[in-house]
Order: C-alpha cells, then structure tokens, then sequence
C-alpha cells in the first residue's frame, strides 16, 4: 500500500510540472500573436496616413488645387495726390486661368467708418483693358492676351497686371485706415465658390 501511495504521488507531482510547462508554452505562445497584430495594426494606419500626406502634395492640377502664383506689389503710385492705386503684376503662373473667372474683392474702411466690400470681374467691359488713370472703375485689368490665336486669347497669366484705386467717387482716400485686396478664381462668376489666390493686407 505505502509503495502504490508513492508511486501515485510521484505520478501526481509528474502530471503537475507537465501540465505547469503546458501553461508557461501557452502563455509564451500569446505574445508572438499580440505582436503581429499589432504590427500589422501599425503598417495599416501608418500606410494611410502616409497615402494621404503624399496624395495631398501631388495634387496640383487646377481643378482640384489651388494653382500657384507669384506677384509682384507695385506702390510707387499710391502717394499721388491725383490718382492714387497699387499695381499688382503677375510675375510668375503655374498655369493659364481664365479672365473671366478672375474676381478682385476690395475690403476698406469708408469715410462714414464702416465696412465697404465690392468685387470686380477682370473681364468686365469697365475694368479690362484700362488703367487707372483712364477709367473711374475702382479695379482695372491690364492683359497681355496671345496675339499669335485667332481671335486672340485673354487669359490670366505671367505679364499680366491689374490695379486698385484708393480714392472712391466722391474722393475720399481710404488707404489711411488700411485696406485689403483678395484676387480669387471662381469659374462660376460672382456668388459661386472660388479658390482665392492671393490675400494683401495693405
């Protein structure tokens, strides 16, 4: 009987260190597939994240983008008595927009202190093709239009310059108080959503 007892006992104590090396292998088997989920967890979101950054960066067409343009402010003329206005040309185009979906917005303060806000198409028959000092329009639009088409095309690009007035109708000169100058496109006209291209705040 003793002896039965301690073989039961040894086969007992047997059973229990194999089944605590089953447990310690189980254990150890979860954290290999832990790890790979979360690895391939990462690669997802960082793939995506890494997708969007890049799509972003190359999407520079102008429909989609806002294409990109460099000026140059031109103030020599804003100190006349007569005529004041800044110029402001177009030194540099991503790509040829159309003038007709180029709007010019003027923010000033008027002589009563209020907020004054009025837009100009560069394609309007009182802004394009003037100067400042040939026409009453607050906004003009100088255009170097392709001569080499037929009829020739008018499109907003490199060379091309347009002007701000500072003095209103009735002569008051708003440039004191500050004023600013949006150029936007907006291929849907007047009160469609557009693309602003430029803000100056002078």
């Amino acid at each position: 009987m003793f002896f039965s007892a301690l073989v039961l006992s040894s086969r007992r104590e047997d059973d229990e260190a194999e089944l605590e090396r089953t447990l310690v292998d189980d254990e150890g088997a979860v954290s290999p597939v832990i790890a790979t989920i979360l690895m391939v967890a990462i690669t997802v979101v960082l793939s995506g994240v890494i997708y969007v950054w890049a799509s972003s960066l190359a999407d520079t067409s102008g429909g989609k983008g806002v294409p990109r343009f460099t000026f140059e402010l031109m103030s020599e003329n804003a100190l006349n008595s007569e005529d004041p206005y800044y110029g402001f040309n177009v030194k540099s185009s991503e790509t040829d927009l159309a003038t007709q979906s180029m709007i010019v917005t003027v923010f000033y303060t008027n002589s009563t202190g209020g907020m004054t806000i009025v837009s100009y198409g560069l394609a309007e028959t009182t802004v394009y093709g003037f100067s400042p000092t040939n026409s009453d329009s607050m906004v003009t639009f100088g255009d170097s239009p392709e001569i080499d088409t037929s009829p020739p095309i008018s499109t907003f690009n490199t060379g091309d310059r347009f002007y701000v007035k500072t003095e209103t109708a009735d002569g008051y000169d708003f440039s004191s108080d500050g004023f600013t100058v949006q150029l936007a496109y907006v291929p849907g006209g007047l009160g469609d959503q557009g693309s602003v291209l430029r803000v100056w705040d002078l």
